[in-house]
């Protein structure tokens, strides 16, 4: 027997026989009509539906993968756009500077002063206004390089408008005179040129003036050929050059330094009631080296002491031996080699030579 009861109405004779759809008002809460009695959360939706699913997705997304570049693609794309920049930095350029985009408008000059900085821009030979990009740098780098007083330079452009100018300048140490021309010697012994032509700016011209002379009256003197001065001659050159009527005890007023093609280096001096010339001679590297030259110093200022007025000429034929003439009266050169007389004055220790006849060094 069964407990249960039959439905009333005539409406489904058995579970079975198949469920209607709830009629509008009929379903309980949480369930929609028409759903054949399935229990659902209100106004959410089935997940994993295909019929959502296929209504959502895309044609393209059904899959889940996206878009790639095969490696041989990617490959290409590089070698294009490696082929495009290149095409681009060749023909921008001449593009720019001959639709003068840029156009020079100023000038930097760096590390000048000796040289007059407009003499240097000069040498460059860049016009204002013409195309910053059609420059001709190492043009420019040759031109300004041929000055004498520059040792290295280098030009360079930069945006918008500007061109720099970096210059090394050569070192100035002494005068060199000769005839009429005075030339610039460098610290290396280098023959600059003349000094008129050396565009100097105003303070270093001054400077140079300054700087000490050597009178080179050697006929004909080898350094306009040459335009280099040997080892040797600079060092005797700086050595004597420097001298100052302190060092020898004088009461000179000036000294001059000359190269005589006979006597080699000799050092003259003038003032009230003095006028003597100092020999200091030929040197070489082996039979008269120029470490000589302090010992000669020493040796001609006891000389000078107490009789300086009285003397002409002083031959130092080394730092130990040494004669000198009375005033006004001029030795032979060495090469002669005069006889024995008894007009010759004694040792530099005699304050009274004789005045009629020359000392020569023994």
């Amino acid at each position: 027997m069964s407990d249960r009861r039959p439905a009333t109405g005539g409406r489904g004779q058995h579970r079975g026989a198949g469920a209607r759809p709830f009629a509008p008002g009929e379903a309980p809460l949480g369930v929609r009509p028409g759903l054949s009695g399935a229990r659902r959360r209100a106004g959410v939706s089935p997940i994993g539906s295909s019929v959502n699913r296929r209504a959502s997705a895309g044609p393209d997304t059904s899959s889940g993968r996206s878009l790639r570049l095969t490696p041989g693609g990617a490959a290409r794309l590089r070698r294009l756009a490696l082929g495009a920049l290149l095409l681009t930095t060749l023909t921008l350029p001449p593009v720019a500077a001959r639709a003068n985009l840029t156009t020079v408008g100023q000038f930097t000059v760096l590390g000048t002063n000796l040289l007059d900085r407009d003499a240097v821009i000069a040498a460059a030979n860049i016009p204002i206004g013409s195309s910053l990009l059609g420059v001709n740098l190492r043009e420019a780098e040759e031109a300004v390089a041929d000055l004498p007083l520059v040792a290295s330079v280098r030009v360079s452009a930069g945006l918008p408008d500007g061109i720099q100018i970096r210059v090394r300048e050569k070192s100035l140490l002494l005068r060199w005179q000769i005839g009429n021309l005075v030339y610039a010697v460098s610290e290396s012994g280098e023959l600059l040129g003349d000094v008129a032509t050396l565009n100097l700016a105003p303070s270093a011209a001054a400077d140079l003036e300054a700087a000490p002379l050597l009178i080179d009256d050697r006929a004909p003197s080898p350094l306009p050929t040459t335009g280099q001065l040997t080892p040797t001659e600079l060092d005797v050159a700086t050595r004597l050059a420097s001298l100052t009527p302190e060092d020898l005890g004088t009461a000179a007023t000036a000294l001059k330094l000359r190269l005589l093609s006979d006597f080699g280096f000799v050092v003259e001096a003038t003032g009230p009631s003095i006028e003597w010339s100092a020999v200091f001679g030929i040197y070489s590297a082996t039979i008269r080296p120029t470490n000589m030259i302090p010992g000669q110093v020493r040796l001609l200022r006891s000389v000078l002491a107490g009789r300086e007025t009285r003397i002409g000429w002083v031959i130092l034929a080394d730092d130990q031996a040494g004669t000198y003439t009375a005033k006004g009266v001029r030795p032979p050169p060495p090469a002669a080699k005069p006889s024995p007389s008894p007009s010759l004055s004694p040792a530099p220790s005699d304050p009274s030579p004789s005045p009629s006849a020359p000392t020569v060094s023994p």
